[in-house]
């Protein structure tokens, strides 16, 4: 394990207007994903998703990133999962533990998912935590993973296997829809102000691959997914104090998000997005009433061949 200084990381977080401890965390971060990718197992059987990989990769850390989300990403069937599964779990496990972290009582590992925390010491003396969780049924994927080379300067240059960019954003895009984070609303809104899927045919790939995730991964208790979006109700509960709390620590102190700008912006972007076609809007029916038809919705054979067998889209739609 790296040694972490207290003054010389009260230097760096001065320099860059973060608050240390979480500046700390990330470095930790980092130097776990280093481990991952040079690991012949993990490297070929996960891939990073979610804000830490859209904020290391995507963009050049404007905010700090506070857990590592992945996917297993070995299209297999569910025995071969689970052996597998099993050499991952204890691989990181005894990676964590050599470096000197410490297991939570209160992990869990549920049917299709590992989720894990790890305490340490930080430089300051205090207890802080670590969140790694692996979801085993998000295990297909629309566009093959790519690797990208992080160089950012106050950070460990590191190698990062993770989705690719339009998928990243597909489900920070379904996530925002359904649980409305405030770090979710600030990743959009930055993935909107930057342009970063001009082409049609880019938008085209990006509006597709939402849906999908808001049929495959939506939490919604119904149960049915919606094939019009006027307005999105989630957003706007969003209020200050979750910015407040969940996002200006993660954040430099020189930056003002303004998060109510942010909301009009996002939501605009997302009602011109999610305009169905007819042949979309017939694949969210047909997977409402359990028949999982992803030719409705891609007509890119590869991509079909990729998620046709999705753990969760044969799940969803199983006779009951």
């Amino acid at each position: 394990m790296n040694s972490y200084n207290k003054q010389a990381l009260d230097i760096i977080a001065k320099e860059q207007g973060f608050i240390r401890d979480n500046l700390e965390k990330v470095m930790r971060l980092v130097e776990i994903l280093n481990y991952f990718h040079d690991s012949p197992l993990l490297s070929k059987s996960l891939v990073l998703k979610g804000g830490t990989a859209i904020n290391l990769t995507v963009f050049q850390l404007p905010r700090l990133s506070v857990d590592i989300d992945l996917d297993f990403t070995v299209d297999c069937d569910r025995e071969s999962m689970l052996s597998i599964r099993q050499e991952v779990n204890n691989e990181i496990l005894r990676y964590m533990e050599s470096e000197g972290y410490h297991l939570a009582p209160g992990s869990k590992t549920p049917h299709t998912l590992d989720s894990w925390v790890f305490h340490y010491t930080n430089a300051a003396g205090n207890n802080d935590g670590i969140k790694i969780e692996i979801n085993y049924s998000d295990r297909c994927h629309i566009l093959p993973a790519i690797e990208t080379h992080v160089s950012i300067p106050f950070l460990s240059d590191v190698k990062v296997r993770s989705l690719s960019p339009v998928e990243l954003f597909a489900t920070k895009i379904n996530a925002l829809i359904g649980r409305s984070a405030a770090r979710d609303i600030y990743d959009v809104y930055n993935m909107v102000k930057h342009q970063l899927f001009v082409s049609d045919e880019e938008k085209t790939l990006l509006g597709k691959a939402t849906v999908f995730y808001l049929t495959v991964g939506s939490s919604r208790k119904d149960n049915a997914t919606p094939t019009e979006y006027t307005d999105f109700p989630q957003i706007d509960k969003i209020r200050f104090p979750q910015i407040r709390s969940q996002l200006l620590p993660v954040l430099r102190r020189s930056e003002h998000f303004d998060f109510e700008k942010a909301k009009t912006e996002v939501k605009d972007f997302l009602s011109k997005l999610l305009v169905l076609t007819e042949s979309e809007k017939e694949y969210v029916r047909e997977f409402n009433a359990k028949k999982y038809i992803p030719e409705l919705l891609f007509e890119d054979k590869e991509m079909v061949n990729r998620i046709k067998f999705h753990p969760m889209a044969l799940w969803k739609t199983r006779s009951r």
